[in-house]
């Protein structure tokens, strides 16, 4: 059955009936639902649209001033100082936005503060990098750290939330990969790098009392995750063809178990429900399919229990459009003949239809209401 809806007066009603909401405290309530309802948010194309349309301004504009020999690619110096110029314009912009009425010229405004961090961001890191040595190892990633600190309270952008704190884990991943001081297998160092961006994202996602602006850095480390995942899945050889090293995804795949299986337990309501039935054999096929090697397969489920709980429509897209790309990708990598592989594909098919047939049976599907 379907629960039914609550409106804001009844939560609010409910709030200080149970006692969690003081009677001093309604009036400031009412005013802040009543102003979030007022807030504009644009739906999810249109900061997409956005996006790209920050992004080629930044390369159009970067690329005048390398063109008409404004900035010198070969001075970090020179690329230093005009990013830090860009930033502090971009920040001043953003700080002067919040007192622009809604309109086309605070729209025009926003574009042109993201616009100049952009530009800054990307100048100031491509500085310090020629000002450190390209060699130098862990210089990008803390050039794009700090400015990425610098500019993440100002940004009124949730897109540019995400991409930045994504670009430092992005080359976070490509030093640990990539750079050839790195002269041993790295999987270890790149497992305990997956459980550290696994532990963000579970802590400002899934904890209700973590403050919404950080939300986005959680997105972030999801996506991070999602990276590794997308290496180990590419195959048995995954990570040979950056640092000569195959990568163990043993201690990742135990990992991702853990935490799909904790995510069950919080969606369920605690550890102690996983005993109840549905929820056991549901852990338990968490862990074969750990067992069987399917990262990827399990971080789509991840992805899609975490944005059906919590009621994120671009999570669960994310979920569902990914699953079946990870089967394709977990059966394409079998070492199998065509035969094996089509037996495996049937078996698989008959395996979940026997188990959608006693959860039918058994009433699992069903939610019943208090």
């Amino acid at each position: 059955m379907t629960r039914p809806s609550i409106d804001a007066a009844t939560l609010i009603n409910a709030w200080q009936a149970s006692g969690v909401l003081p009677p001093d405290a309604h009036a400031a309530v009412v005013e802040a639902v009543l102003a979030s309802a007022a807030e504009e948010r644009p739906p999810l194309y249109l900061k997409i649209l956005s996006a790209v349309g920050t992004l080629l301004a930044t390369l159009f504009f970067l690329a005048f001033l390398f063109v008409a020999d404004i900035i010198s690619l070969k001075s970090g110096s020179s690329l230093l100082g005009w990013g830090l110029a860009f930033l502090a314009a971009g920040i001043g912009l953003s700080l002067v936005l919040p007192r622009i009425a809604e309109g086309i010229g605070r729209s025009v405004l926003a574009q042109t503060a993201f616009t100049a961090m952009a530009l800054g961001k990307v100048m100031s890191v491509f500085g310090v990098v020629l000002l450190a040595g390209t060699d130098t190892p862990w210089v990008p990633t803390a050039a794009i750290a700090a400015v990425t600190i610098a500019t993440y309270p100002v940004s009124a952008s949730s897109l540019d939330r995400v991409l930045s704190p994504y670009a430092v884990a992005a080359s976070a991943l490509a030093e640990i990969l990539g750079r050839s001081t790195f002269n041993t297998d790295p999987s270890l160092l790149l497992a305990a790098f997956y459980g550290m961006a696994t532990a963000v994202a579970g802590l400002l996602i899934l904890v209700h009392r973590v403050p919404l602006a950080l939300r986005p850095i959680g997105i972030a480390a999801l996506a991070a995750m999602g990276t590794i995942v997308c290496i180990l899945a590419s195959g048995h050889d995954a990570g040979l063809w950056a640092n000569r090293h195959p990568l163990d995804p043993r201690p990742i795949e135990t990992i991702l178990t853990l935490s799909l299986i904790g995510t069950l337990a919080w969606v369920a309501g605690g550890v102690g429900r996983l005993a109840e039935p549905p929820l056991a054999a549901a852990a338990a096929g968490i862990v074969l399919l750990g067992l069987a090697g399917a990262p990827g397969v399990s971080f789509a489920l991840l992805v899609l229990i975490v944005g059906h709980a919590l009621h994120d429509v671009p999570l669960r897209v994310v979920g569902v459009l990914a699953l079946p790309v990870f089967l394709v990708l977990w059966y394409y990598g079998r070492d199998l003949s065509f035969l094996e592989k089509s037996a495996t594909l049937v078996g698989s098919g008959l395996l979940l239809l026997g188990g959608q047939f006693v959860i039918a049976r058994a009433g699992w599907d069903r939610e019943e209401t208090p």
